[in-house]
């Protein structure tokens, strides 16, 4: 017998220039002891400084590529979009803003991490990946029209969890 415990929270968040809709979900499936003798306790190890997670940001976005992938879209290109989105019309970021603009804002931005020697990127098809990240948010800041530039991405993933706001 299995038993599970699930919760979810949304939370809309209205934003000076974007409207997000927050939603935090756990779900937890464990298997219930039948008998007495049958219930023997798991216990989770604490992470010590050797097993420490850390992925490097190109192998995140790899992640949600191969995430986007298995939906039926073009992961590469969803991805792209969604940083050119971001630089066009950035999270409102100040002193005083959410930690959800943050975070949005610090995922969608890889020139926070990455740099490229060579600011002459343009569109090629022998761009590395790294370059092609940095080209989609230049293009984005500069002249916008993601949706054009990205057409093989058939939805806004950036439009499925944030609204613009012209002010």
């Amino acid at each position: 017998m299995v038993g599970e415990f699930t919760y979810g929270l949304t939370v809309p968040l209205v934003l000076p220039r974007r409207s997000i809709n927050f939603s935090l979900c756990a779900q937890v499936n464990y298997n219930m002891p039948y008998a007495l003798s049958n219930f023997v306790p798991n216990t989770i190890a604490t992470r010590d400084g050797n097993s420490f997670l850390d992925i490097s940001r190109k192998k995140f976005y790899k992640y949600v590529i191969t995430y986007l992938d298995s939906f039926g879209l073009d992961g590469e290109q969803c991805l792209l979009r969604s940083i050119c989105e971001i630089a066009e019309t950035p999270m409102h970021i100040k002193e005083e803003d959410t930690l959800l603009e943050k975070v949005v804002h610090y995922i969608f931005t890889p020139s926070l991490e990455m740099s490229m020697s060579n600011h002459n990127l343009t569109h090629k098809p022998h761009l590395k990946f790294a370059e092609k990240l940095l080209l989609a948010e230049k293009v984005g800041f500069s002249r916008g029209h993601c949706s054009e530039e990205y057409s093989d991405c058939i939805v806004s993933i950036v439009d499925l969890f944030s609204s613009k706001y012209i002010i």
